[in-house]
């Protein structure tokens, strides 16, 4: 059966191959993106984790190679980060103690700003995911139309309802449909999974964020 389809597909004409390379082109594009976003979140969650687990059991974060890995050890290592700088800008203008309100402030939104360019990072091309979504079935749609058009010009020609005049535009018609589903369905699944991880790691940020001014408002030390 697939070797019959091959062959559908070889005896296609130029707009339906223009179409069906289109769908291919986004496929493989979709297919490229997510498998990148899933090894990205598979590394960032993993780092999250380490940093997490490390700094509740030994109260410091890692050292090392860990912060060496820059966009690699997550946001919450850097947010950590973030706030270890402002308490040391703090305490080189020789202030201590518990912070101010102001100043609480002021370390919330430089953390929600290097949270805010974390997540920008992770929700990048994400959207070809989703444009995939919409237009590989339109794309699909179009062959369709393309296809049935061209069975009835020949139907037309022929003078005749015979199926062996209209078979191949159908056929093609088809192929095309088929082939729009299978580039968007894939693109779909993967787009709704990053968003979701994204909602997630999203709110993991938004607690530790509020947990960590509290910590450095009351002046202990990180």
């Amino acid at each position: 059966m697939l070797g019959k389809v091959l062959a559908v597909v070889g005896d296609s004409d130029f707009v339906t191959t223009i179409i069906l390379l289109a769908i291919l082109f986004l496929s493989v594009g979709s297919w490229a993106v997510a498998i990148a976003k899933l090894r990205e979140f598979s590394k960032v969650l993993s780092s999250s984790r380490h940093f997490m687990e490390t700094l509740r059991t030994t109260g410091r974060p890692p050292s090392g190679d860990f912060w060496s890995k820059g966009r690699e050890v997550g946001p919450l290592a850097r947010m950590y980060a973030e706030a270890g700088r402002f308490l040391q800008r703090r305490s080189d203008r020789g202030q201590t103690g518990p912070l101010s309100q102001d100043e609480a402030s002021l370390l919330r939104g430089a953390l929600e700003r290097e949270a805010g360019e974390d997540l920008s990072e992770r929700e990048r091309n994400i959207g070809f995911l989703a444009t995939v979504t919409s237009i590989a079935p339109l794309l699909g749609l179009l062959g369709t139309v393309w296809g049935i058009l061209t069975s009835f010009i020949g139907m037309r020609e022929a003078g005749t309802a015979d199926l062996s005049v209209v078979g191949a535009g159908v056929a093609n018609a088809l192929t095309t449909t088929v082939a729009g589903l299978l580039a968007a369905i894939p693109a779909n699944i993967f787009h709704n999974f990053v968003v979701g991880r994204i909602n997630s790691l999203a709110g993991d940020i938004d607690r530790f964020l509020s947990e960590l001014v509290d910590v450095c408002r009351r002046g202990s030390p990180l």
